[in-house]
């Protein structure tokens, strides 16, 4: 590994500046910190990532929850009990009477 690598590598595990290479590049880093257009664009990213997180934990447990309910018809259509479908589901006994 050459020894600017090996700066660089040590300035983003320490944030520390150990050499001019990574003086500059810390120079840089803290100059467009400062800048509103950046932190404007860049909160806006992670607010974009956050969103996208939350929708998509939301269709997962939605998918979660639309696959218990499927289950839980089947199990009607065989006649099993409503409480033994609410337990094995974990769905509330009140949806699975819903269901039928």
């Amino acid at each position: 590994m050459d020894k600017e690598l090996r700066a660089f590598m040590e300035y983003v595990s320490t944030g520390q500046a150990a050499s001019d290479y990574t003086a500059t590049i810390n120079d840089l880093v803290t100059k467009e910190r400062e800048n509103p257009t950046w932190k404007r664009e860049y909160m806006d990213a992670m607010m974009d990532t956050v969103r996208q997180q939350r929708e998509m934990r939301e269709a997962e447990e939605q998918g979660e929850h639309n696959a218990r309910l499927e289950a839980a018809r089947r199990m009607l259509a065989y006649g099993d009990p409503i409480d033994k479908i609410a337990d094995i589901t974990q769905l509330p006994i009140e949806e699975v009477r819903q269901l039928q």
